[in-house]
């Protein structure tokens, strides 16, 4: 009886196919390490949002109140209320959001994640208290602007 062995040429792994594998792992190792080296600075930079959002709502308000005809604080210092030529604005802290409205239409949330908010007006400066739920504290003063028609 006769046995008939199918026998494969196989080569098996190699040197040079090692070698290459390797080549490829070191050079994805630099992208790996490239990117971290890239994402350091920008988590230094912005390593806390609600300071972020903070800088944004300050730039924001500025503007908002440079040139108003009238201004007043609204429910104890939770919001306020100022005329312009866009008509009634009010800025206030309500269900955890500052929240912009014109005309009482619509709101526009500012800064979410607030606790508590307190502006105080002592005319032409109107300084904004804000306490995030990350426990940070946000304070500034700002100018207001009055023109008349």
């Amino acid at each position: 009886m006769s046995r008939l062995r199918f026998v494969k040429e196989e080569a098996g792994y190699t040197l040079f196919e090692a070698i290459l594998q390797v080549v490829i792992f070191a050079l994805f190792a630099q992208l790996f390490v490239l990117f971290f080296y890239w994402k350091a600075p920008i988590d230094q930079q912005y390593h806390n949002r609600s300071v972020m959002a903070w800088e944004m709502f300050a730039a924001d308000f500025q503007d908002e109140i440079s040139l108003v005809k009238s201004i007043e604080v609204i429910r104890a210092g939770d919001g306020i209320r100022f005329q312009t030529s866009r008509g009634t604005i009010t800025i206030e802290e309500k269900n955890q959001v500052i929240r912009k409205s014109i005309g009482g239409l619509g709101h526009v949330p500012l800064i979410t994640e607030v606790v508590r908010t307190n502006f105080t007006l002592n005319d032409p400066i109107l300084a904004v208290e804000v306490l995030m739920q990350d426990g940070t504290e946000m304070e500034r003063d700002f100018i207001v602007g009055h023109y008349t028609e």
